[in-house]
């Protein structure tokens, strides 16, 4: 007979743990108290169990050790109906590590159940404006499957569909975002390049730049210039009316916007030849940040 494991066993977010070498447990036998000790699991994976002597505990269940015990003080020492139990007095420490764009890169323990996220914190979070947060990803121990993790929707959306639980050995990289910046130009108070932030929109960068030149800035041309997916050094031109979106609301015009956007403002209605050289120039600022071949869109 069995008594159902309790105490520590609890703790885990998953009673199919399989025990490890490093793990410490307690055995007991109700009525038996010379059957009592604590063992470790050795790095052989076998316990020394009260006189039965060793028995496998690496691979098996808190159950299924139990059980086997069972049989061997049944057998072995002619108990009747033992009633045998095993906790867990300490788990074996577990590390998982964290690199890349985070505060704190470094290999951290973690406690069973931990998940994604947890380890995150424990590396202080992203390094604002420079992590990637969409393109992270995570290696098991052993594997080299890359595993997509979307930060950003966990952490901002609350989509937690991808915050797995940690399992022992696991690697998180959080890269650096390679075109991180926008560049947004033309007849405003501040044109100039701005880090990217996700969300961001046409309004958010008109906001970073200063805003309008008062009696000469014409929101209702303005471009947007962003490479097309998948085709480096090709791009494609954007007209947004920001006018319909200042006074009618029209969010339509108050593009989404992505990283390594290039707005231009324009000061007339029909952009002169300077001013389309400068979108042009500023394009080939975008090639700079982006390694691209500027083509006309």
């Amino acid at each position: 007979m069995t008594l159902a494991c309790t105490g520590l066993a609890q703790d885990r977010s998953d009673d199919t743990y399989k025990l490890q070498p490093e793990d410490v447990l307690q055995i007991q036998v109700f009525g038996q108290q010379q059957l009592t000790a604590q063992v470790p699991i050795g790095r052989d994976g076998y316990i020394s169990a009260p006189f039965v002597g060793s028995v496998q505990a690496q691979g098996r269940t808190i159950d299924e050790l139990t059980d086997a015990l069972t049989h061997l003080y049944e057998t072995k020492m002619r108990l009747r109906d033992p009633i045998v139990s095993v906790v867990f007095v300490s788990y074996r420490p577990l590390h998982a590590s964290i690199g890349g764009a985070v505060v704190k890169p470094g290999q951290y323990v973690f406690r069973p159940g931990d998940t994604i996220l947890t380890l995150l914190n424990n590396g202080g979070g992203v390094v604002p404006d420079v992590a990637d947060m969409r393109r992270a990803y995570l290696r098991h121990k052993g594997t080299v499957e890359i595993i997509p993790l979307d930060l950003y929707a966990m952490m901002t959306l609350g989509d937690m569909s991808q915050n797995y639980t940690l399992q022992d050995g696991d690697e998180i990289t959080v890269p650096e975002a390679r075109n991180n910046k926008i560049l947004i130009t033309g007849t405003l108070q501040h044109p100039g390049q701005y880090p990217y932030h996700e969300p961001m929109t046409l309004a958010d960068a008109i906001a970073l730049a200063g805003g309008e030149v008062r009696g000469r800035t014409r929101f209702s041309h303005t471009i947007i210039i962003r490479q097309k997916p998948g085709l480096p050094g090709k791009y494609t031109k954007i007209l947004a009316n920001f006018v319909r979106f200042v006074r009618n609301g029209d969010q339509s015009q108050n593009v989404i916007l992505q990283p390594g956007d290039f707005i231009f403002v324009p000061e007339t209605d029909t952009p002169n030849l300077e001013e389309i050289n400068a979108i042009f120039n500023a394009a080939y600022i975008i090639n700079l940040i982006t390694g691209g071949t500027f083509v006309r869109p």
